[in-house]
């Protein structure tokens, strides 16, 4: 059996088509055929909703931003990532300059931070007016979908001081195509929210709207729930019409080269585990890649990980034995924003997490990474090969063996060792062989129409809205419950059930778009000398810390001011569950679990989303810990408990990796061990917090408890 299973990937063309007489193209470029089918579908009155599902590295943005330059069309683009946001920026600046369109479109880039910040110089009442200001301002804004969502739900309003419609319908009345990019990465609560959006301005915009999801892999429960209300989305698939080929025969005036051949590398006996990936590494830092940046000294390469911890822990290694021939850097989330946007320009081997993994562009002929699903791991994948002029093109899939022996060994034999793939086949194979990614379709029939109820009525008993949207509510109402299948009635019982028992913080979390966050903390990041102060203050979620870091606990009054002497905006931290110095980073993941000192059998009989208080932590070692779970033990979590590890018939007990397996639950879900015993090293039962909690709920509510009467373990 080889060290390395090993494949080769051919090149990738795209099919290049004649520029429509209405477009007037920049010198030397010409159009990819999905870039002009999407222009036509956009120009077309009946389509509302278009899904490009074009292959990575073949030009999705400019197909997306080709209007807003020939065609003077405002454009809103949404990233579920800052960073992708702001590679996003510099490209559309490019489109800017290339085709000098005559309206010359303000482009800007709006984040959280951004947004308090400019409302902190500014002096402004609230983020009401800043994001007023901005909507006004700028014809193409680019930002994230979270905003969007708010604006959508009526956040940012003061009361009954502001109609319903004040800030939506600025926003929407501005602009006229909306984007989503990298859709493929949220799950049915974004996607029950982007319905509910769309549904609500379909009957409250005064022009037609465009919605524009870029996505190499197309969202089916999306898809479905826009026909389900009547919206037939135009697909646009360059894939199933013959618009790529693989050969270097296709290398002419008709077809444009978007990738190139790859080799890539799945090195053998890897267990899927964290530790794994990370001792690979290690051991082949310098017969590896050092190796080939040696036979190939012009190289760019990138490491992309699922672990900071492990991207943080190898950065020094990496730079001892790469530097000052080769320049080494970070991108993680703990990155400040200062090293995040020279990290990709300046660096010849960037280690990084999934700030960099989500459509950033940067040129690399190298790359190492991790895959947490077939999604993750196309998505990676397609970071390399995009830009010619390197000598050769080598990767290496730190992917487990079992997933391994799938794609070599199986009687199947989707790949041989040794042999030549185009890229659909490849890809194919890795979705046909992966373990499957839960889509939780059943979420926006359990939890998402807590949004609809919640638009709904506040429709319904406004007067301001009912007397300028006549029969908004209904119209509303009825296409929500085909999208969805739900039922408002319902949904309002639902609704109302839980702010009767005091669980308004469910219905928070039901309403919100990613989640509240309940577990992060603020922190002052020691572990990187060389970073600007005001970039030390940021957020990081605790089991994150307590796994990987060494820490200490800091009151809010001293952490707030020293944020502020270093002219940071500590309103972002409001919410922190608590204040933290990070110093260093452990050798070794540290061991932990939740504790409840109540009678959790019961509380896992009812199967049912909690609000739970005097969660306590234990950690084996006890250091720097007693502190920390005080600060837990007093505060409210949303929460679901499972005593339930795997479905009827096969349960070994404290087994979450069983769990996220058989349940194919995402690489981050927050699903934690949890005992009644404070001493207990196997706890048996499984505590997931926030939207992972009414996630996970809709998988196993309608199982009974292991412990139940007729049930056999």
């Amino acid at each position: 059996m080889p060290a390395n299973y090993t494949v080769t990937l051919k090149p990738v063309y795209s099919r290049t088509v004649p520029t429509p007489e209405s477009v007037k193209l920049p010198d030397g470029l010409s159009l990819s055929w999905h870039q002009v089918e999407t222009l036509k579908a956009l120009q077309d009155p009946n389509i509302d909703v278009v899904f490009n599902t074009a292959m990575t590295g073949d030009g999705k943005s400019l197909a997306a931003f080709l209007s807003a330059m020939t065609n003077r069309t405002y454009t809103l683009a949404m990233y579920p990532t800052n960073e992708l946001a702001r590679d996003q920026e510099k490209q559309v600046q490019g489109y800017k300059e290339k085709f000098q369109p005559k309206y010359e479109p303000q482009i800007h880039r709006l984040t959280a931070a951004i947004l308090e910040k400019y409302v902190a110089t500014g002096k402004l009442p609230s983020k009401l007016e800043g994001m007023e200001n901005f909507s006004t301002l700028y014809e193409i804004l680019l930002t994230n979908p979270d905003l969007f969502h708010y604006i959508h739900n009526f956040y940012y309003l003061r009361g009954k001081i502001d109609n319903l419609d004040r800030l939506f319908r600025r926003i929407d009345e501005k602009y006229k195509l909306f984007i989503y990019d990298e859709f493929h990465i949220f799950s049915s609560p974004q996607v029950a929210s982007v319905i509910n959006t769309i549904l609500l301005m379909k009957h409250t915009a005064n022009h037609q709207k465009k919605f524009l999801f870029l996505s190499a892999t197309p969202n089916k429960l999306l898809e479905d729930c826009l026909r389900n209300a009547g919206i037939e989305p135009k697909i646009i698939n360059p894939a199933a019409v013959g618009a790529y080929k693989f050969e270097s025969e296709a290398n002419n005036e008709d077809w444009r080269q978007i990738s190139q051949p790859i080799q890539l590398s799945f090195p053998q006996g890897l267990e899927a585990n964290l530790r794994s990936s990370y001792a690979w590494l290690e051991e082949n830092a310098e017969k590896v890649i050092l190796k080939f940046f040696q036979e190939y000294p012009n190289s760019k390469g990138a490491i992309i990980l699922n672990s900071i911890a492990a991207v943080k822990k190898l950065l020094p290694k990496f730079k001892d034995i790469f530097e000052p021939r080769w320049q080494v850097r970070e991108n993680t989330g703990l990155t400040g924003e200062t090293e995040k946007s020279k990290s990709v320009a300046e660096a010849d081997l960037l280690l990084g997490t999934s700030t960099i993994d989500v459509g950033v562009d940067f040129k690399i002929n190298f790359l190492v990474f991790e895959a947490a699903d077939a999604g993750n791991f196309i998505q990676r994948f397609g970071r390399l090969g995009r830009h010619p002029d390197f000598e050769t093109y080598q990767a290496y899939a730190l992917i487990a063996s079992f997933l391994v022996g799938r794609l070599f060994e199986d009687k199947s034999h989707p790949l041989e060792d040794g042999e030549t793939y185009d890229r659909i086949t490849f890809t194919n194979a890795i979705r046909d062989s992966w373990v499957f990614k839960n889509q939780f379709e059943q979420y926006p029939k359990r939890w998402g129409g807590i949004q609809s109820a919640y638009i709904y009525c506040k429709l319904q008993s406004n007067p301001h809205m009912k007397e300028k949207y006549p029969g908004l509510a209904q119209k509303f109402g009825t296409d929500i419950q085909k999208a969805l299948g739900i039922s408002i009635k319902q949904m309002n019982a639902q609704f109302y059930r839980c702010q009767s028992e005091g669980k308004t913080k469910i219905i928070d979390e039901a309403r919100s778009f990613r989640g509240s966050s309940q577990l992060d903390c603020a922190i002052y990041d020691l572990t990187n000398p060389d970073e600007p102060e005001p970039e030390r203050f940021k957020m990081y979620n605790l089991p994150g810390i307590l796994n990987n870091f060494l820490f200490e606990l800091w009151d809010e009054t001293s952490f707030r001011k020293k944020a502020e002497d270093a002219g940071v905006i500590t309103k972002q931290f409001e919410k922190a569950l608590c204040y933290l110095k990070l110093r260093d980073y452990r050798e070794v993941r540290e061991d932990w679990h939740f504790y409840y000192p109540g009678n959790i059998r019961e509380l896992a009989k009812t199967t049912k989303v909690q609000v739970l208080k005097d969660l306590e932590i234990c950690q084996p070692h006890g250091y720097g810990i007693q502190q920390i779970s005080d600060v837990v033990e007093r505060r409210k979590f949303v929460c679901f408990i499972s005593d339930r590890d795997t479905p009827l018939g096969v349960c070994p007990s404290g087994n979450r990796n069983y769990l996220r397996a058989t349940l194919g639950l995402p690489m981050h879900f927050q699903a934690y061990p949890l005992t009644d015993e404070p001493e207990d090293r196997s706890p048996r039962y499984t505590i997931t917090f926030g939207q992972d909690a009414l996630l996970l709920e809709t998988l196993i509510w309608h199982w009974k408890p292991k412990e139940d009467e007729g049930w056999i373990c």
